[in-house]
């Protein structure tokens, strides 16, 4: 394509991630908990693809969903169910009672 200093992921279907040199889900967060002065220690995160795996290890609570590869697995400090079993849900109401 003619693309230089990007990097790139490619998704389980028909979709690609592409983005500066850099620049991934880690560095975002980790600039806006910056700007917000959250620590690091408290931000959580959940993720399902390849193109997670660094915001999984930047952040102090990574949680991989349950449909995730091998390899996000392995980098999450905890697994939920799947997206059909409403992981995010299960993540959230466990973290943040009512």
């Amino acid at each position: 394509m003619g693309l230089h200093k990007v990097t790139y992921n490619v998704g389980w279907t028909a979709w690609l991630d592409i983005a500066p040199e850099g620049v991934n889900k880690a560095t975002g967060l980790e600039f806006v908990a910056g700007e917000l002065g959250i620590p690091r220690s408290r931000v959580l995160a959940i993720g399902d693809g390849r193109n997670d795996i660094d915001m999984l290890e930047w952040v102090g609570i990574g949680v991989a969903m349950g449909q995730a590869p091998d390899e996000v697995l392995a980098v999450a400090d905890e697994t939920t169910g799947s997206d059909l079993e409403d992981g995010v849900a299960a993540v959230l109401a466990r973290r943040f009672p009512a």
